[in-house]
């Protein structure tokens, strides 16, 4: 129960987040998660809740990696290969190689294994971190495809690195021909393994659909599954797993790629799965590394054998050299750019943003934690809480320079939402709303009613909602005044009892003031009111249940009435049309049509409608009124109200 509860915590925490980053657009998501994490760890005991980096890496990384292998652009991967496989398996060795010996320099007391084992861990870039941060800056095509080609494979390369120094920090022996022979062989393998279960996969379901089972449901479940099983297989196999689930992703998303009516269902119910469990992955993989930050530090902070300040440089110092490590490999190969237009400055930025995006995540993390305690001889690892918290630094302080330094080097995405001219999609659907009042009549006044309102309902939520916001204000008022008008004078005309319309009065009266905060609402103002209408002399007369009840129904049909005719009494222009139409739709429907017989339902109109609306936006293309990619919108939201025309009442 403890463990359900803490992740119900941590994903309200990822919600949180991202209302947050709507007011704070300066603070990227990924830091704001980190943050959310470290609170959320203080007062709970959040940040005794530890994950193994085997389990973090099945219930993770493994469908992030399936995920982002199955969108990644294979055209432009394949392109910037030399780059993809330079930045994550060369740049990875070297990294391991520079930093550890500058770590064992910076701390001798640190034995050679473990500085090599640190820097295994802080090699690899965060896939998670680099799709996050990558939302707030305009990062070149070329340059995201290779960032994020290099955070795909690099996992790999990292973690073998650090399986290996591990293993020589066990056992104190390396056979450096041994490590690389094996590295070769488990990365092939786990390609292998994961190429051959999607392949089997893909059969699978082939097969299926040739019995005629087409349940996409069964198969979105199969396929959710299907990075968890590469992913242990591969383990139990011993080769690779990070490199298995991204080949795997790689070959399965061929199987979207045929044009039939069951694959496009599939894939749009795969994609809109897919967002919804990798944003929550993503938010989780953040909060979980801010909740783990807490324990590792305080650990070193408090401990009185090491300065406080000598931390802080330890990690300034092992991120400098690890960013500058990244940025000398981007300098010698020229950002592996073939065109020579740009000018040294321009290169320089480009390195310089690469560099930075560089950024350190949960995977460092989660590998310093299974640093083991206690050596092979016997003897305790003391190092290793200052390890894990050099780790731990490095990331925040990578995240940090991210975050406030990338958009020195690009320009950065503009968080509002771009202000569009809806004036030709509200032309389309007041056309759609003036071809059904056309087809409205006794019989499926109530359908076609419901339909129009809801139309009115999106037209309105086009306008500028400011303007709108006023105009509904007073229009509000201006219908709670006549209601309150028409009902003092049904009083005044003996047509309905004091007893009766008291209440109705009061409640008007209050939705009034709550409108307008006029004193003149005010509840003493209100009795006075009353009074002043010529009430005082109107005589109380005891009346039974089914009296009231009449009254009540004649009074409603009265303020009906008279609402319906000041409405459509209204000056054009006064109001926005859809907003009358809206009020008048409203107080129609109050109409009870007796003996009406319904020659169509609320869904038959509702698609009538829509492909009146699809005619509509046909004819604005081909008249020129909009272009391809408004039209592609508007088809895909269409077809996004098409699909819930089943669950219209």
């Amino acid at each position: 129960m403890e463990i359900f509860e803490t992740v119900l915590l941590m994903l309200a925490m990822v919600l949180a987040s991202n209302i947050l980053n709507r007011f704070l657009p300066n603070i990227a998501i990924p830091l704001i998660q980190v943050a959310l994490g470290m609170l959320l760890a203080i007062p709970s005991s959040l940040h005794s809740f530890e994950l193994s980096s085997e389990l973090f890496m099945l219930l993770f990384l493994a469908p992030l990696l399936f995920n982002d292998g199955a969108n990644v652009d294979k055209r432009a991967l394949w392109q910037e290969r030399k780059a993809v496989l330079t930045l994550s398996i060369g740049l990875v060795f070297v990294t391991v190689a520079i930093l550890g010996s500058f770590l064992h320099w910076l701390i001798p007391s640190m034995p050679w294994a473990g500085s090599f084992a640190l820097a295994a861990a802080l090699a690899p870039t965060d896939a998670v971190a680099v799709s996050a941060l990558a939302e707030k800056v305009k990062i070149p095509h070329k340059m995201l495809h290779t960032l994020e080609g290099e955070s795909l494979i690099n996992d790999a390369s990292g973690l073998v690195s650090f399986q290996f120094a591990v293993a020589a920090l066990l056992t104190g022996a390396f056979s450096f021909a041994n490590a690389s022979l094996s590295f070769v062989l488990i990365s092939l393998g786990g390609v292998t393994v994961g190429i051959i279960v999607s392949l089997l996969t893909m059969r699978f379901v082939r097969w299926l659909r040739s019995l005629g089972i087409e349940n996409t449901v069964s198969f979105m479940l199969l396929e959710l599954l299907l990075p968890f099983g590469i992913f242990l297989l591969a383990e139990k196999l011993e080769v690779n797993g990070i490199l298995a689930v991204v080949s795997g992703g790689l070959v399965y998303s061929l199987s979207y790629q045929k044009v039939n009516p069951e694959v496009a269902q599939l894939n749009l119910l795969s994609k809109n799965t897919w967002s919804i469990f990798t944003f929550s992955l993503n938010g989780l993989v953040f909060v979980l590394l801010g909740s783990q930050l807490p324990r590792v530090i305080q650990v070193v902070w408090k401990n009185n054998n090491i300065n406080n300040l000598t931390l802080i440089i330890y990690v300034l110092g092992t991120t400098a050299i690890l960013l500058g490590i990244r940025l000398v490999c981007f300098i010698l190969f020229k950002n592996f750019e073939k065109s020579r237009e740009l000018t040294s400055k321009e290169r320089m930025e480009q390195a310089l943003l690469y560099t930075i995006s560089g950024v350190r995540g949960t995977i460092t993390l989660v590998s310093a934690l299974s640093l083991p305690v206690i050596l092979a001889d016997g003897t305790i690892f003391l190092e290793r809480e200052l390890m894990i918290s050099i780790a731990g630094g490095v990331i925040l302080t990578t995240l940090l320079l991210a975050n406030f330094a990338m958009p020195l080097f690009a320009e950065t995405r503009e968080m509002n939402v771009e202000v569009v001219n809806h004036e030709q999609e509200i032309a389309i659907l007041r056309n759609v709303t003036l071809q059904l009042k056309d087809q409205e009549v006794p019989e499926n006044q109530r359908a076609v009613a419901k339909v129009i309102k809801m139309y009115n309902e999106r037209i309105m939520t086009l306008i500028n909602s400011d303007e709108l916001d006023d105009s509904q204000s007073k229009l509000m008022e201006l219908v709670l005044k006549w209601q309150f008008k028409d009902t003092l004078e049904q009083v005044s005309n003996r047509n309905v009892s004091l007893q009766t319309a008291f209440m109705h009065l009061r409640r008007i009266n209050r939705r009034l003031f709550r409108l307008t905060k006029e004193q003149t609402y005010r509840n003493n103002m209100f009795y006075a009111k009353v009074l002043r209408q010529k009430l005082r002399y109107v005589q109380f007369r005891p009346m039974s249940f089914d009296q009231r009840q009449a009254q009540r129904n004649l009074l409603a049909e009265s303020n009906r009435e008279y609402v319906v005719a000041h409405l459509q009494d209204l000056e054009p222009g006064a109001f926005p049309q859809e907003l009358v139409e809206f009020y008048l739709t409203r107080y129609l429907q109050r109409r009870k049509i007796k003996g009406a017989v319904s020659t169509g339902t609320v869904d038959e109109w509702l698609e009538y409608a829509i492909q009146l609306e699809r005619d509509g936006i046909q004819q604005a293309f081909e008249m020129g009124d909009i272009n391809r990619s408004e039209l592609k919108t508007y088809r895909e939201n269409l077809l996004a109200i098409e699909n819930t025309v089943q669950f219209i009442d």
